[in-house]
């Protein structure tokens, strides 16, 4: 049950970021720029809380809801939308066991939740992810990397991370009041 959860969670938030971020973007930057990244990129977030609260086996759902917005909604070709969703599950992972890595604990999953840990993962995550999209944008335009794609993903990736951890922390802090209050109660 969480597994669909999380495909839908994911085509909530790109549908959103789609329809408002994006388009806010356009207003103010060109539009081959935002077309390729955002400057806040929520579903990043999703693609990290995800894999932090239900660990490996959340690729598959974070995968297919990638490749699934990309080519319903994006209108991008399969090839294109596999190979994207696959740089971002490899970047989720790289993220993770690079923070264990700094941490001495390569294979061990982190037991608490704290926002902190959880937007430095991220952000490693978000390294990793603009590196390899970006090398793959220039690859397809025949250009050389684009530093200004670069840190537009970084960017967007971190200011998304963390935009993500304060909605989770708000729908946590929400439930948790709703769980307390009277009318809630059993009687």
């Amino acid at each position: 049950m969480s597994l669909v959860i999380t495909f839908l969670i994911y085509v909530v938030f790109f549908i959103f970021h789609k329809h408002t971020i994006v388009e806010f973007e356009k207003l103010i930057f060109a539009k081959e720029l935002v077309d390729q990244a955002s400057i806040l990129y929520i579903p990043h977030a999703i693609r990290i809380i995800a894999y932090f609260l239900l660990g490996i086996i959340s690729i598959i759902p974070i995968f297919l809801a990638q490749c699934f917005t990309y080519i319903f909604l994006n209108g991008s070709d399969v090839f294109h939308s596999v190979s994207l969703s696959s740089v971002s599950i490899l970047s989720i992972v790289f993220g993770f066991y690079c923070f264990n890595y700094l941490r001495g604990n390569f294979f061990q999953r982190i037991s608490s939740i704290d926002w902190k840990k959880i937007i430095l993962i991220g952000f490693f995550a978000s390294l990793f992810n603009s590196s390899i999209s970006s090398i793959y944008f220039s690859y397809l335009n025949n250009e050389i990397i684009d530093l200004i794609l670069v840190s537009r993903f970084i960017v967007g990736d971190t200011v998304g991370i963390i935009v993500g951890m304060f909605i989770f922390i708000l729908i946590l802090k929400v439930s948790k009041i709703w769980k307390n209050n009277e009318v809630f109660k059993n009687r």
